[in-house]
């Protein structure tokens, strides 16, 4: 089982997150606005979603 060093994902994974029409936008804009690689860009992606908290756990609950 091969896994991405620092997202713990296996490479299909990777691979179907990385083909969304917005990753692909990312990647493309990262790439030019900061001069890094493809594969840099893709990287920050990565990071950023793994990152990301789910919509529920952002919600304050008043009722228990």
């Amino acid at each position: 089982m091969t896994r991405d060093s620092s997202t713990g994902l296996e490479d299909r994974d990777r691979q179907r997150i990385l083909s969304s029409p917005v990753a692909h936008a990312f990647v493309r804009i990262v790439t030019q606005r900061r001069g890094i690689s493809e594969a840099e860009a893709e990287q920050v992606y990565l990071d950023y979603i793994n990152r990301a908290q789910p919509a529920d756990n952002c919600r304050h609950r008043e009722h228990a």
